[in-house]
């Protein structure tokens, strides 16, 4: 391969953005062209100014440097494209490949116009996804096996175990006491998250382990939905164990921050919980543990992949059609209050947290993962 197409978003911290310009970061370091092609983001209004991916000034510099070409006239040997909806028509080279996430294994709805079939017709166009739950969904659309490829995503060297300095500066910026028991999660806070069972788990436990603390960061500036939102609307069908209270100890950030700051603020907690029902990856618990935090992740769904009992526990879950052809897993509440149970009473404390340190160095560094991603480009 002497030259690579990208096309696809940057600047911004949306996920499918943020791993385009992890890939790019290592990509540069190649023997071959690299170039990128913006593709338009999928709203309008978002900005770098209010989404900024937050990287710091070093590869800030090194993603500015990758040379960009207006139109898709420029031949390469590969083109690989990383936006949503998934654009499948025909590329300027011999060799096509299409990044997608299935989060309930289907892609109905999904595709840029409707041109699945031009997709499926397309002898060159490969599809890269992250995730065996994941390459299911294209799978199920029509993609014959030897068409869809799974490399996972990696995990930045700008999210490490931070010390204990910093970590309590995290936390007493976040107010909490020393001996507070800080619960984690972050995302789009759709229902796919399962943020409703984390405030109600959380809401019950809370009685039991005063010390207990939750955060909730959001990402309404792309998809407009608050964390404090969600808790207003749990709120109307549980009064009582969702009171003002519970809406007072739990501490909300919805401002756009960097990497830097992610880092500490994953290291601050003590474990990051994802009651997920549906995702493509699901990469917050993998940077959460890199920081050093314990995950509490549910079973059976994508985030089986990268799993090890060094890193966290699973939260028992059901697998479910959604009745519009996908699927999902529905959290176990009872495992979840059981699983949140052991993390506070101090499970993390007799984990082999260097093994875990080890694992995810050696299988979920960008430089690792993206060195598989070029070689399917260049054998297939």
């Amino acid at each position: 391969m002497k030259t690579l197409l990208v096309e696809g978003w940057r600047d911004i911290n949306h996920s499918y953005a943020m791993v385009n310009q992890n890939q790019l970061l290592e990509l540069v370091k190649y023997d071959f062209d690299l170039f990128h092609r913006n593709i338009p983001y999928y709203k309008e209004e978002w900005s770098i100014k209010e989404s900024a991916s937050g990287f710091d000034e070093k590869s800030s510099n090194i993603l500015n440097s990758i040379p960009t070409v207006s139109s898709e006239t420029l031949g390469a040997d590969v083109t690989f494209r990383i936006s949503f909806p998934y654009r499948y028509y025909s590329a300027n080279s011999p060799k096509l490949f299409v990044f997608g996430t299935s989060e309930h294994q289907t892609i109905n709805s999904m595709v840029y116009q409707n041109n699945l079939q031009e997709g499926l017709a397309n002898p060159n166009l490969k599809i890269i996804t992250p995730s065996n739950w994941s390459r299911q969904g294209f799978i199920n659309a029509g993609f014959t096996d030897e068409r869809v490829f799974v490399h996972p995503h990696g995990v930045s060297a700008n999210f490490q175990q931070i010390s204990p300095e910093r970590r309590e500066s995290f936390r007493k910026a976040l107010g909490c006491a020393g001996d507070d028991f800080l619960l984690l999660s972050l995302g789009a806070m759709t229902e796919n998250k399962g943020i409703d069972l984390l405030l109600m788990a959380y809401s019950m436990l809370k009685s039991r382990f005063p010390y207990l603390r939750l955060v909730l960061k959001d990402s309404s500036n792309l998809y407009g939905i608050k964390a404090k939102d969600v808790f207003a609307n749990l709120q109307k069908n549980y009064p009582k164990l969702l009171n003002q209270k519970i809406y007072n100890s739990i501490i909300f950030i919805s401002d756009n921050i960097t990497q830097s700051q992610l880092n500490g603020l994953y290291g601050a907690c003590d474990c990051y919980v994802s009651p997920y029902r549906a995702e493509g990856f699901n990469l917050g618990p993998l940077e959460a543990a890199a920081s050093g935090s314990v995950i509490l992740v549910t079973d059976g769904g994508s985030t089986d992949d990268y799993f090890h009992e060094s890193l966290g526990l699973k939260i028992e879950g059901q697998k479910l059609s959604n009745g519009l052809g996908g699927f999902y897993i529905e959290p176990n509440f009872e495992s979840l209050l059981e699983k949140l149970t052991l993390m506070i009473e101090g499970w993390g404390k007799k984990r082999d947290h260097l093994f875990a340190q080890e694992y995810l160095k050696k299988n979920y560094s960008w430089e690792v993962v993206v060195k598989s991603l070029v070689k399917t480009f260049e054998e297939h």
